[in-house]
């Protein structure tokens, strides 16, 4: 049931939709964010740590730079920047590197993302045309392009938010939606024998739950995650080479060849971080499994069952394989959701849901 706070807010948790099986989300009216105080902010951390994803109502005339400053106060010993900088090419970020990135003008790290003319002047960025990833720079065997005009398309690329190499994840990410796509509703397709699909805005964002993914473990494998850690490669996204991901848009595809360590750009081996596979949550205390598909480039497995194991995995086979088999009972429609994304909403979420471009 939707709840005031004495600053006035109404959180309003998502609805139940039938055949769903996603638990998390929730919408928030009554938010000033251009002004918030200390009271207020501390109410919305722990609404986006208990819901893993709010919806920000009203929010068309909040200016870049609080939203920067918004998230952190999430994080405040985090870099005033944002994760990848600008100006970063193919050769650091991979396919990242082939759009630019925009940065908002005086905003302290906020990115403009989306497609198409942004006008004259938008915060300060001057005639801009800016363009989305296209799906046949990452998925190994694209959508077509009549596909693509009659409303069918692909969930991009699911992740989690961070540039990994030299930096730590988000604990939280922020976007606010400007100007929403105008358009009949898209058909998602998995594309993988299933015959999935599921139905979303165009625009929309899709997430899941690393929360929910964890409760469906077994408890073998609970343990595991719980004492095992995941190493990206340097300069992961540009370590990627040739590896496309799967129809679905989580996890990869076989096929395709990482490129060698040596040949990429210099590197400090202090700046490969190793990270759990398992975060748990600082107000509620739940676990949630997040680890980054695409860039692992081994596994250091430990578990303490009889009889109790440690190894280190860096067959990037298997490490696709294992890794497939666990996301691939998480990234059906049934626990996605693609909340509805009007204009002036900011949606702000824990860096424990993966989420993705919808079309």
């Amino acid at each position: 049931m939707p709840h005031a706070t004495s600053q006035e807010l109404i959180i309003t948790p998502f609805a139940q939709q039938e055949g769903k099986k996603a638990k998390f989300g929730a919408t928030v009216t009554g938010a000033d964010l251009e002004n918030l105080d200390e009271a207020t902010f501390q109410i919305l951390r722990e609404a986006v740590y208990k819901y893993s994803l709010i919806v920000v109502k009203g929010q068309h005339n909040l200016n870049p730079a609080k939203q920067f400053e918004l998230i952190k106060r999430f994080d405040p010993d985090a870099k005033a920047q944002h994760g990848f900088g600008a100006g970063k090419g193919s050769k650091l970020v991979g396919f990242l590197g082939d759009i630019p990135f925009y940065g908002i003008p005086n905003s302290g790290g906020v990115n403009l993302v989306g497609h198409g003319y942004q006008g004259p002047d938008h915060y300060g960025l001057k005639d801009v045309t800016i363009r989305a990833v296209p799906q046949s720079r990452v998925h190994a065997t694209p959508i077509s392009a009549s596909e693509l005009a009659r409303g069918q398309t692909r969930f991009n690329s699911f992740h989690f938010d961070g540039s990994i190499y030299g930096a730590y994840p988000s604990r939280v990410t922020a976007f606010r939606c400007v100007k929403a796509p105008v358009g009949p509703p898209l058909t998602v397709r998995w594309d993988d024998g299933t015959g999935r699909t599921m139905r979303c805005q165009a625009g929309g964002t899709a997430f899941f739950s690393g929360e929910q993914l964890y409760d469906l473990l077994s408890d073998d494998e609970k343990d595991l995650v719980d004492h095992s850690h995941w190493e990206p490669a340097p300069h992961p996204f540009a370590w990627m080479g040739t590896r496309r991901l799967r129809s679905s848009g989580m996890g990869l595809a076989p096929g395709g060849e990482t490129v060698p360590l040596d040949e990429l750009p210099e590197w400090s081996p202090d700046k490969v971080y190793t990270f759990p596979m398992v975060w748990v949550n600082p107000v509620t205390g739940a676990k949630a499994l997040q680890i980054f598909p695409d860039i692992i480039r081994r596994l250091h497995i430990r578990t303490t069952t009889s009889p109790p194991s440690e190894r280190v995995v860096e067959d990037l086979e298997e490490i696709r394989l294992w890794v497939n088999d666990i996301y691939d009972r998480i990234a059906t429609p049934e626990y996605i959701v693609v909340p509805a994304c009007e204009e002036g909403d900011m949606f702000l979420w824990n860096n424990w849901v993966s989420r993705v471009a919808g079309g």
